[in-house]
């Protein structure tokens, strides 16, 4: 029997594993036990080349992966192998300092195992004690479906091309399904699932001169890059100028000058694409009839924990909860909710419910998270701090009018040829075409076409009359006209409305927290006034039965109370999932919409689902367990129903729920990241530095942690209480999280009094969703 064949990718960039790895090589083979090739092996002038490389992969029985540091080329070999079902044994130079924090990072993308090593010898002695090629493959690829969705993975920065690459995708129709880095690590489970059966993949790199990609988000994209080329899928691999590819996908790649280059690439790429998909449809929706009546353990949709992804499912296992049902009929609301507890899913529903009624027009306002830069930056030029809240308003006003009129003109456009326009409407149509430089374009360029339509202000005049003349002009040229011709052409409407989303994009690190807080407050200020004034009908105005629907991030609204002046006059609704029974009808809508012939919710969790979790009946483990959003659920239950699936399970089995806790834990704690928004600096050090710990500390343990950070350590300690990372004991051993269930600053004040009664420091306790990722001591 001739010997089993490996493949060893690595990098060349650090001399010392460079060499180690060639030694171990040469030992191993020595032995004649297995005959292992490196890309070594096929470069010519020190320049792989990548189809002999494939090709051995294709052919070995083991692929071996150094992962000291994180190499595009040797991720994208890596994700080809996984494509190509090899078995895995990835090594790690543990003498490199950031050889243990690359593998950290990317350990996200499966609980698999690793070996460190300090030279050649502790290599080769390692490789023989394992014999990792007569081992299982630790990765399995979803069977897949018939192809129904294009995966993309966007742009770490907010671009124009970016912004024009997901606007194109979204209009195609095509169910999409979006890693986005905004919204944390995707792990490799969901692109194993998600993968095999999809239409394509488009993946956006950006890279300057000046601005980078964050190295794990490039890393992630050159795995998946080569997972799809690995399952034969059309790929587009997409990039900003300058760019320089790695060698493996140098030749796939494709580089971008401008935005009109990147559009014209991208709808080439597209329209065979759009064929197939529309030739599919409908044996799409035969083969999910089919997989419903099935069953089966892995026939259960969970969906996606992303409600981005699932605009389609969504809509048939979307929980209605008593907010939701409120906003069909509000006039002006305001949902404040932390990341993952429903906005999207809910604006969504909202969009598709009203839209439903062709009696109504509804649309939607999702600015990028360049466009309030770009309206702060504009902003910036006409205001001080003195007189500036109606300024604001007006701007606003301005914005979301020329919103309104913006998406009705569309609309206008996407009429059929043999449509014949109202005179209202061609009047409407006309006074678009004739002010499209000020209606038809982003946020940004609609405010600094005003400002330059004003000659760029006289700098004779002073702040006020410059904030004067941009005030007079928004409402006697804009606002006023728009008001007229908007009345004209929606009055007929039963309800138009307006649904505000995407506002926490703008709340990064660089951002000026005060400004954007006046701005976003003068929003939430003017919802009120505009419903308002569009309800009222005059002799000039007819009346339009408008609703406002704005959804911001909980942490957001905070600290934008923090800046208001008068904090009572937002009234808003909190989307809290405080009653766990709620939070597991998620999962049960999700299933019974899956799956035919259930009778009842108790009978699906006992032919599903194990009965007992660490000696906790499964719900209480369950709540326990995760934070209270319908993202984690869904996250917690798709991973271990994946993992059951692997393990050739017919339920879901303790074991699996067990080890489906890293990968939660894991994601929870990323999902903490973008929460920070600039307020902490190196917050996520921060939160590793509680690695290893007991779970219950006391304020002087996790001062002694807070101290080296150069921030005020109340401050941290306020904020990590915030983000329910850490909780208070308000009772002898009861620890309440901050929720909206009461005030903080009750529990706070119930704390306090049980550390003086009882003479000692506060104690606090690590929320149990991050004890598996951090290896946190159960206390």
């Amino acid at each position: 029997m001739a010997n089993p064949k490996a493949f060893f990718a690595y990098s060349s960039q650090i001399p010392a594993v460079l060499e180690d790895i060639r030694s171990a090589v040469k030992l191993i083979n020595d032995s004649k036990q297995i005959s292992i090739t490196t890309w070594e092996d096929f470069s010519i002038g020190g320049q792989p080349i990548i189809n002999k490389i494939l090709k051995a992969i294709r052919e070995c029985d083991l692929f071996i992966c150094d992962l000291t540091d994180l190499n595009s080329n040797v991720l994208y070999e890596f994700g080809y192998a996984i494509a190509h079902n090899k078995k895995i044994w990835i090594t790690l130079n543990s003498t490199h300092p950031q050889a243990e924090n690359n593998y950290k990072a990317f350990r996200s993308i499966k609980t698999i195992g690793y070996v460190s090593y300090n030279n050649s010898q502790d290599l080769t002695n390692k490789f023989f004690s394992e014999l990792p090629h007569e081992h299982d493959n630790p990765f399995s690829l979803n069977a897949g479906g018939i192809t129904k969705s294009l995966i993309y993975l966007k742009c770490d920065t907010a671009t124009s091309a970016a912004n024009a690459v997901s606007q194109t995708l979204l209009k195609t129709r095509i169910p999409l399904k979006t890693d986005d880095p905004y919204e944390g690590e995707t792990p490799l489970t969901w692109y194993l699932e998600e993968l095999p059966s999809a239409l394509g993949v488009v993946i956006h790199f950006h890279t300057s001169s000046s601005e980078k990609e964050k190295p794990l988000v490039t890393a992630r994209k050159s795995l998946v890059a080569g997972l799809s080329h690995g399952l034969s899928l059309k790929t587009l691999l997409l990039g900003h100028a300058p760019y320089e590819p790695p060698l493996d996908y140098h030749d796939q790649f494709m580089i971008h000058m401008d935005v009109k280059q990147c559009e014209n690439i991208l709808n080439e790429w597209l329209a065979p694409i759009i064929e197939i998909y529309n030739d599919q449809a409908v044996d799409y929706r035969e083969y999910r009839s089919e997989q419903r009546a099935l069953g089966k353990l892995s026939n259960l949709i969970i969906g996606d924990f992303v409600a981005e992804n699932e605009n389609q499912d969504l809509l048939d296992y979307f929980l209605e909860t008593s907010e939701y049902r409120e906003a069909l009929t509000a006039q002006q609301v305001l949902f404040v909710g932390r990341k993952g507890t429903g906005k999207t899913a809910n604006l969504i529903k909202l969009q598709n419910e009203l839209s439903s009624d062709k009696r109504n027009f509804i649309l939607t306002i999702q600015p990028q998270g360049h466009e309030f830069e770009g309206v702060l930056s504009v902003l910036a030029k006409i205001l001080n701090n003195s007189e500036k809240g109606h300024l604001i308003e007006s701007i606003w006003k301005y914005l979301i009018y020329t919103e309104i009129a913006k998406q009705y003109y569309e609309h206008l456009l996407d009429q059929p040829l043999h449509y014949e326009k109202t005179e209202e409407e061609s009047q409407f149509f006309q006074y678009v075409v004739d002010n499209l430089r000020y209606i038809d374009a982003d946020f940004t360029l609609r405010l600094e076409n005003i400002v330059q339509n004003l000659g760029e202000l006289d700098q004779m005049d002073s702040i006020e009359e410059q904030r004067f003349k941009v005030s007079e002009f928004l409402h006697e040229k804009m606002i006023s006209k728009l008001r007229d011709h908007l009345g004209n052409v929606l009055y007929k409407r039963e309800k138009v409305t307006l649904l505000i989303d995407n506002l926490d994009r703008s709340w990064n690190d660089n951002a000026n927290l005060e400004k954007l807080s006046d701005l976003l407050f003068g929003l939430l200020n003017v919802v009120q006034k505009i419903t308002e004034e569009f309800q009222r009908k005059s002799y000039k105005h007819l009346k339009v039965n408008l609703s406002l629907i704005v959804f911001l991030r909980s942490d957001i609204f905070s600290r934008i109370m923090n800046y208001a002046p008068e904090r009572d006059k937002i009234p808003y609704k909190h989307l809290s999932w405080s009653e766990s029974r709620m939070l597991f009808r998620v999962i049960e809508n999700r299933i019974e919409y899956s799956i035919t012939g259930v009778t009842s919710p108790d009978v699906l969790w006992e032919e599903y689902f194990c009965d007992k979790v660490r000696d906790l009946p499964l719900k209480e483990y369950v709540e326990k367990l995760i934070l209270p959003r319908p993202r984690d659920i869904v996250f917690f239950f798709k991973e271990a129903l994946q993992v059951a699936v692997n393990n050739g399970h017919s339920k879901v089995e303790e074991e699996d729920f067990i080890e489906a806790e890293y990968a939660y834990s894991h994601y929870a704690l990323k999902s903490l990241l973008p929460e920070n928004g600039g307020r902490v600096k190196d917050f996520e050090n921060i939160l590793y530095e509680f690695a290893g710990e007991k779970s219950i500390l006391s304020r002087d343990e996790i001062e002694h942690y807070l101290a080296d950070y150069g921030q005020d350590v109340e401050e941290l300690i306020t904020i990590l209480c915030e983000m329910t990372f850490i909780g208070q004991e308000i009772r002898d051993g009861v620890f309440e999280y901050y929720s909206e269930k009461r005030s903080p600053l009750i529990t706070d004040k119930l704390a306090n009094k049980l550390a003086q009664r009882k003479n000692q420091p506060k104690r606090y306790q690590i929320n149990p969703a991050f004890h598996a990722y951090l290896e946190i001591e159960k206390s």
